[in-house]
């Protein structure tokens, strides 16, 4: 039977002690000159705490002391090295596999949770909402921020901008943070997640960046001061998921059980959960939790029961529900200064939780913000000489949101600037206001944007459309890869049944010679120059409506099937409508200065309307010569003057 962690006989301290000092001297004694392997949780001085953040907790979460978690812990809560949720607290009963806060909701939506709403074993959750693995608000369905490189932006519970993967990162991401990955806290290459190496083996540096975990695991009491779980990694022995220590395995304690927290007998060992009250909980109580930050969720004090506040009230330091119109938890994921809500990531105004902001930098030693506590920096020249600080976490320093040369100095946030990281340094970025074209990777403008590997207009990012088997479509706008779009060129289906070229009735006279003669004059340079267009305007209703069967360029034969349709059969008329409908159908989405360019594609080779385009070679002898030939004439408006004439005027 485990002893209860809320009173031992002197004899056992006693005992305990001087296993303590033994276990200590054999140490010593053992294993003499080698360096520090111990995880056993340490506070710094002056009220800081640890360095703990994404470089060396990368699959946990860092609580309030510094200590890094597994983040599976109802009461210690997360992921990526953030800071620890507090489940019970925040009105959740459970701690996820995605290590999110969450509790069961079978009717999960904007009415029942603010998180948002997932479906895990069969169960439908609401969660937090707040971790990358599950971000989102308002009973919208989670999104997985993590699976694509990205962090959570707990401002507005959407994925953030700034990406790490393979593309832009050679070592291993911790959320959206690249790491250099030769650690063996935080070890990968080519932009996958980090993970913790087992206790005994080492991160060897691999060829391009980044490492891999070698060696055998050897987790035991001689490099592990916390517990070894199953993986063969040593874990700090906090939790509920992991309790343990000097080097033991890790316990997973019963339901009605706890790890005992340090500082207390029996640390870091599964004891009976005691009965909560105003003995041993200056919080307040959920059942037999002791919450001693109360929410608006889980408010109180004195280990009295936990009630929950208005929605229009928060809690109070004094535990009690108070009006909601100040900074606090309820509406502050950051730290408040006075009723200001600060982001909580600032040298000047660092903390989590709705809590009170602290300016590292006025603290002596000055400290630096990581995981929304400040703490001693850890991260400089001497331990980051291949990137820059990231708060407490040496990055590569070639991301938007961490930026720098090499050599341990502070990274720049480009992206609060709206620029980019570029040879390590902030740099305009390209986009609609400085590119016509596309943005390549580097931040280079492709002034054109047509090219089949990279494709892109209005300063958008270029597409490399070779990769997928395209090729860059100038015919659409904005441009893209041809197998993005279904405009233009439109999708044609078959020939509908009568379908021709119709025949038009000669000597029509409804134009007079002299509108044919202004025609001739300003169309010469085709149908489409402004100076043609401003003749059409000019002409009769009636002349009009004759003449625009015409009306088109050469290369689209419309015009041309038009005049020979009084010349040939009506199996050749029906090929030329065919065309002619197949091309038009394909090309009347397009711009007006795309719709040559598109005939030219569907008709030509293997485009969709080629076979119908083929078909039409019957009408070659009426459009070789004579009348409707286009070679017959020196341009298009001494051609349509000709042809005008001879349907829609009174004859030559």
């Amino acid at each position: 039977m485990r002893a209860s962690f809320l009173g031992t006989t002197p004899f056992r301290v006693v005992r305990l002690l001087a296993l303590g000092c033994l276990t200590t001297l054999l140490f010593v004694l053992l294993a003499p000159g080698c360096g520090r392997t111990s995880l056993e949780p340490e506070s710094l001085d002056q009220g800081g705490v640890s360095a703990c953040g994404p470089s060396t907790c990368p699959d946990g979460c860092c609580d309030a002391n510094g200590t890094c978690r597994t983040g599976s812990d109802v009461r210690a809560c997360g992921s990526v090295g953030g800071r620890c949720s507090d489940c019970v607290a925040t009105g959740f009963d459970r701690c996820t596999r995605s290590r999110v806060c969450g509790r069961e909701d079978v009717s999960c939506s904007s009415a029942t949770c603010a998180g948002c709403c997932a479906v895990e074993s069969g169960q439908r959750l609401c969660l937090s909402g707040t971790e990358p693995a599950a971000c989102g608000l308002s009973g919208a369905r989670c999104v997985d921020c993590a699976d694509d490189g990205r962090a959570c932006d707990l401002s507005t519970r959407a994925c953030g901008s700034t990406r790490c993967d393979a593309t832009n990162c050679d070592g291993c991401c911790v959320g959206d943070k690249c790491l250099t990955g030769t650690l063996a806290s935080a070890c990968g290459s080519s932009g996958r997640q980090c993970s913790t190496c087992a206790a005994g083996q080492q991160c060897r540096a691999v060829t391009g960046g980044g490492g891999r975990c070698e060696g055998t695991s050897t987790c035991g009491p001689q490099n592990c001061g916390g517990c070894c779980n199953a993986a063969g990694r040593c874990v700090t022995g906090n939790d509920t998921t992991a309790c343990g220590k000097q080097g033991e395995a890790c316990d997973a304690c019963a339901l009605d059980e706890v790890c005992v927290p340090d500082g207390v007998p029996n640390a870091r060992t599964c004891q009976k959960q005691p009965t909560c009250g105003p003995g041993n909980c200056s919080g307040c109580c959920v059942g037999n939790q002791c919450v001693l930050s109360p929410t608006p969720t889980a408010c109180g004090a004195k280990g009295a029961a936990c009630k929950g506040c208005a929605a229009n009230q928060v809690c109070s330091a004094q535990g009690t529900c108070v009006s909601a119109d100040v900074c606090s938890p309820a509406t502050c994921a950051g730290c408040c200064v006075g009723d200001v809500c600060a982001v909580g990531t600032q040298q000047t105004a660092c903390g989590a939780g709705g809590g009170l902001c602290q300016n590292c930098a006025n603290q002596s030693p000055a400290r630096v913000c990581q995981s929304g506590a400040c703490q001693l920096p850890t991260c400089g020249p001497a331990t980051c000489p291949n990137g820059c600080c990231s708060g407490n976490t040496c990055v590569v320093g070639t991301q938007d949101n961490a930026c720098g040369p090499i050599g341990g100095g502070a990274c720049t946030d480009c992206s609060a600037s709206n620029e980019t990281c570029q040879a390590r340094q902030c740099q305009t970025k390209c986009g609609p206001a400085n590119c016509a074209g596309c943005c390549r990777a580097n931040n280079t403008c492709n002034a054109l944007g047509i090219d089949n590997n990279a494709c892109g207009q209005g300063g958008a990012a270029c597409v490399n459309c070779t990769s997928s088997g395209s090729f860059c479509s100038g015919l659409v706008s904005p441009r893209r890869c041809n197998n993005q779009q279904n405009t233009c060129p439109a999708t044609y289906g078959t020939c509908a049944a009568g379908i021709r070229t119709p025949v038009t009735a000669p000597l029509q006279n409804v134009c007079s010679d002299t509108s044919l003669d202004a025609l001739a004059t300003s169309c010469g340079g085709g149908p489409d120059t402004t100076t043609c267009v401003a003749a059409f305007a000019a002409l009769t209703s009636s002349c009009r409506t004759c003449l625009d069967r015409f009306n088109h360029p050469f290369d689209q034969k419309t015009g041309l099937f038009a005049c020979a349709a009084s010349s040939v059969n009506s199996q050749c008329r029906r090929a030329m409508g065919c065309a002619t409908d197949c091309a038009q159908t394909s090309c009347s989405q397009c711009a007006a200065t795309s719709e040559s360019q598109c005939y030219s594609l569907v008709n030509d080779g293997n485009g969709q309307c080629s076979a119908f385009d083929d078909a039409t070679s019957c009408a070659n002898g009426a459009l070789a010569g004579g009348l409707c030939s286009q070679y017959s004439y020196a341009n298009f408006g001494a051609w349509l003057r000709s042809v005008g004439d001879a349907f829609c005027g009174n004859g030559p």
